[in-house]
């Protein structure tokens, strides 16, 4: 896989890739992604809930070469994620949860640690026979309006994406981040068809707080479907400001 990944980075330097016939999920959600940070003129993208460093790596890998400023509260994510930002810069780390209230709280630690989360699990399925519980971890939580100047210190970043994948957390994401929200131009967020979590928001109360503060939605990627077949069980929605031309 390792040799498969250094190939493909040597033909995208020509202009060249090769992708599945026909292309996965991952290849159209990969290419719309692509489209809107360079429809959008992108230039700092504001990464919640970076767990490793995947989305990171991934926008680097579709060419990306502005600013990432990452937040992720688990210790061993966290370090890992440090590892990735340190070898593909330009790129901030945080080591916080970002929420509607600032403090500190329980998060959850599952199997798959992709899964983490402040909500509970409804537990292991035949999807995800790994979304149980097998830990907990005290971590702080900030909220962006109070922490945004001290992310954004020394970068000279005009267009901001705001990516937010916290596992059913993200409206809290939101709602501590009113007093700045004006600074970006895009959004993403994951929601929910077939809720993973207890107390988990719907997929249309997210789009409706995101559309109340001036949003409008651009494009779906799929992320999650049942047993691998058409039932789709979450996707990550991406917006822009209903101002932009996208």
């Amino acid at each position: 896989m390792k040799l498969v990944k250094i190939a493909q980075r040597c033909l995208r330097s020509f202009g060249v890739e090769v992708v599945p016939n026909p292309p996965s999920d991952w290849v159209r959600s990969r290419d719309s992604l692509r489209r809107v940070l360079n429809k959008l003129s992108i230039d700092c993208v504001f990464d919640v809930g970076a767990n490793h460093g995947g989305f990171g790596d991934q926008l680097r890998d579709i060419g990306y070469k502005g600013w990432i400023v990452s937040f992720e509260p688990v210790r061993a994510a966290f370090e890992d994620l440090s590892k990735h930002a340190a070898a593909r810069p330009p790129w901030r780390v945080f080591q916080y949860a970002l929420g509607s209230k600032a403090g500190q709280a329980e998060i959850n630690v599952c199997e798959c640690d992709l899964l983490n989360s402040f909500l509970t699990p409804t537990g292991p399925s035949q999807t995800l026979p790994t979304n149980q519980i097998v830990g907990r971890e005290t971590v702080e939580i900030r909220r962006l309006d109070d922490l945004f100047d001290e992310c954004m210190a020394g970068i000279p970043a005009q267009r901001l994406y705001l990516k937010i994948d916290t596992q059913g957390f993200d409206l809290e994401v939101l709602r501590g981040a009113d007093g700045v929200l004006a600074n970006f131009q895009g959004a993403q967020t994951e929601v929910s068809f077939v809720p993973i979590y207890h107390q988990m928001p719907k997929y249309f109360e997210s789009l409706r707080e995101f559309e109340s503060r001036g949003f409008s939605v651009v494009d779906f990627m799929p992320v999650l479907r049942a047993n691998k077949g058409p039932l789709m069980m979450e996707m990550d929605c991406i917006l822009a400001r209903n101002s932009e031309p996208v």
